[in-house]
């Protein structure tokens, strides 16, 4: 069934008139890319964790009409919230991790630069690729069958993102010269029954300077190898949110 999002004003007249009105630029996906009609079947998730079931009883050029047919939770969320503190990397490599960050459940993407980032960023690229990264988000939500959209925040500066950690946090540094600890290690540690929030620490091309991994270790970040082999800026990230799930089962 496809899935769209809808916000919590809306579900709360959604559970009162048992009807949901689309407007919008979702309107043209359902209408004239999906080719929905009336009697179509479609799911709606709110930013509240309730999904609604829904038929299409109008699907007009400006706005889309569905009657609820049934209100459930949604299941696809993990327990445990991970946030990604990513380098951001040159190219369109930011594209991928978003994209495969979601699918593996991140609930949120923090970009950071760092002393080894490539890429430079004026206040109109920031706002520019915020808006683009949170779309692609929201696309890459709705394909794997996500509860929420995952939040993508503005880019800002290592030590900003990094010291402003909440307390509590199980901090994770993906760090290429660690040796001795892994990821398996730390999340052993923490135990399969926690159920906090993880930030997972990825550094762009050429990793993290040293100071920058002891400027993370002293706002409580606990540096991690990711395996004997050095992993690219796009994949590790991918990694250690896939160890992250499989290690909660979620």
């Amino acid at each position: 069934m496809r899935r769209f999002f809808i916000d919590k004003k809306q579900a709360e007249k959604a559970e009162q008139s048992g009807m949901i009105v689309i407007k919008g630029s979702d309107v043209n996906h359902i209408v004239n890319v999906l080719r929905m009609r009336a009697g179509d079947c479609i799911l709606f998730s709110a930013t509240d964790g309730r999904e609604f079931e829904a038929e299409i009883t109008v699907s007009g050029p400006d706005e889309v009409c569905a009657e609820v047919r049934n209100v459930k939770l949604n299941t696809t969320e993990p327990a445990v919230a991970t946030v990604l503190i990513q380098g951001v990397p040159k190219g369109d490599n930011m594209v991928l991790i978003k994209k495969k960050s979601v699918e593996l459940g991140v609930c949120g993407i923090l970009p950071v630069i760092t002393e080894h980032t490539v890429v430079k960023l004026s206040p109109e690229d920031v706002l520019k690729k915020k808006t683009r990264w949170q779309r692609i988000a929201e696309e890459a939500a709705k394909q794997c069958g996500r509860g929420i959209i995952p939040e993508v925040f503005e880019p800002v500066a290592f030590k900003k993102a990094v010291s402003q950690r909440p307390e509590g946090e199980l901090k994770i540094l993906a760090y290429e010269n660690e040796e001795n600890n892994t990821l398996k290690k730390v999340l052993e540690k923490a135990g399969g029954s926690y159920r906090g929030s993880v930030s997972i620490l990825i550094g762009p091309e050429g990793g993290f300077s040293p100071e920058e991994a002891e400027f993370a270790s002293g706002c409580g970040f606990e540096a991690v190898s990711l395996g004997k082999r050095i992993l690219r800026t796009e994949t590790a990230g991918i990694a250690a949110l896939a160890g992250i799930r499989c290690y909660f089962e979620d």
